[in-house]
């Protein structure tokens, strides 16, 4: 079965009617917004400060979905969420000699996003994404010592995507100096995306026995689109069963 880049990495959990005041779910949104999944609902259920005990119970129905998708719980960070105020919960209070009164309680419809941290993107960075971007600074084309740099780094394989970091649009710009050092002009899906450590292992490992030395250097803007996966890197998502992205 195919799915849609978004239906299979993105993970929805929705209360049309949680007893919370709407200002305090979008805190508690706000809050863990770019934390990891288990770590935001243990802040919101335990502090230290102020708890969110019903957003938390919203986080544990997230989570329990998230196998299904085929995530643990740890590989996923709270991307955003919504809070609207809703009409408040009315029950009826039935005391003794059938004597009965009115409780309410504030409620609001509550949404929270999980996405997986090497495709985390809040909502924020979305709609930023979304707005117009400054020009693309200008590259300068490679020689043949720095494209065989390049392409060593198709053997730099995403831990989440599968798909090397050259087709994913990583890869920005290569330079090699002088002193014989390569630097190497990197982004990642955001600049939250955890995997910065990772990647430097794995370019260190597959660069090892091709240039004397190389750092990277992270570049978060221009944010990084889909569309900058090449054409084989979609070929290469579609045969893992990704689509629409």
């Amino acid at each position: 079965m195919t799915i849609s880049l978004a239906e299979a990495t993105e993970i929805r959990a929705r209360e049309s009617q949680l007893r919370i005041v709407a200002a305090d779910a979008s805190a508690a949104i706000s809050l863990v917004r770019g934390m990891g999944a288990v770590q935001a609902r243990n802040l919101l259920r335990f502090g230290p400060g102020r708890t969110y005990e019903q957003v938390a119970r919203l986080l544990d129905k997230a989570l329990a979905k998230s196998g299904t998708c085929g995530h643990g719980g740890d590989t996923l960070v709270v991307a955003g969420g919504t809070a609207t105020a809703v009409d408040d919960i009315v029950r009826i209070r039935r005391k003794a000699h059938g004597v009965a009164d009115w409780i309410s309680s504030p409620a609001s419809d509550v949404t929270i996003t999980l996405r997986p941290q090497g495709l985390v993107a809040t909502d924020e960075q979305q709609r930023a994404d979304s707005a117009p971007s400054e020009p693309a600074p200008t590259r300068h084309a490679e020689n043949p010592a720095e494209l065989r740099v390049r392409d060593a780094l198709y053997d730099v394989i995403d831990p989440d995507l599968g798909v090397n970091v050259v087709d994913l649009g990583f890869v920005r710009e290569i330079t090699l100096d002088e002193a014989g050092e390569v630097t190497i002009v990197m982004t990642l899906t955001s600049a939250a995306c955890p995997l910065t450590e990772v990647m430097e292992r794995n370019i260190s490992a597959v660069l090892s026995d091709q240039v004397r030395a190389f750092r990277l250097q992270w570049e978060w803007l221009p944010s990084w689109k889909p569309s900058d996966i090449s054409a084989d890197g979609r070929e290469q998502l579609q045969a893992i069963g990704f689509s629409h992205f």
